[in-house]
């Protein structure tokens, strides 16, 4: 009984103009505004950080470019890399697929996307001028901070969703998106790009001819 009336304060406690029944009576009946601003799929604490998602999105977007020039300039005829080319247009695509998936994602809760939200990490996208210039140990060294760095910011948004963090952005429904969707699968991405780089650091510390181990080594990542 207790926990009955509990539940009727919280009712009670709540405005009715926050109802979306509210809006659609009050619309019919020439009371209220046409918008029905409460009619939609927004619920829990989604909207409370919704601009951190928009900016995590938006980073892969960016990320995917990145990657895209790196696999371009590996895979001119003066690099002539294409094992490299292989892996980089990969990981290109995935930022990319991750970013349509997010962007999906808060639509289907109820937001919209801004293309425009940013926030600051590590790895500014201010500081990838040169990033045509990398050779390959830099280039797999740079693939692997970005991917941690991704990972760090999908934990973090996780923790801002879950119970870790306060009671009114709390929304299971995005933890377990993120869970599912990138936090699993970028672990996996990190493991292998931290292979390859250490794999291939070993191979040119130990190389009489670095050109031959490095060629060697692309004709391994085509493979992969």
């Amino acid at each position: 009984m207790k926990a009955f009336y509990a539940l009727l304060a919280i009712f009670v406690a709540v405005k009715a103009e926050d109802f979306c029944r509210h809006d659609a009576i009050s619309g019919c009946a020439g009371r209220g505004n046409d918008d029905l601003i409460n009619c939609n799929a927004n619920f829990s604490g989604f909207a409370q950080n919704v601009q951190h998602l928009q900016a995590y999105a938006n980073e892969n977007i960016v990320k995917s470019y990145d990657y895209l020039l790196l696999a371009a300039n590996f895979g001119t005829h003066v690099k002539n890399r294409p094992g490299f080319e292989k892996q980089f247009r990969a990981l290109s695509d995935n930022a990319w697929a991750n970013a349509i998936k997010m962007i999906k994602h808060i639509t289907k809760r109820g937001g919209a996307h801004d293309f425009t939200a940013r926030r600051d990490s590590p790895i500014s996208t201010t500081q990838q001028k040169l990033t045509l210039e990398l050779n390959e140990i830099n280039a797999l060294a740079f693939a692997l901070d970005v991917e941690k760095t991704l990972a760090a910011e999908a934990h973090r948004l996780h923790e801002r969703y879950s119970h870790a963090h306060q009671k009114s952005t709390y929304d299971a429904e995005i933890s377990h998106f993120l869970e599912e969707e990138f936090i699993e699968d970028q672990a996996g991405i990190v493991r292998r790009l931290s292979g390859y780089t250490n794999d291939l650091k070993h191979l040119i510390l130990n190389a009489a001819d670095t050109s031959l181990s490095v060629y060697l080594f692309d004709e391994y990542l085509q493979k992969q």
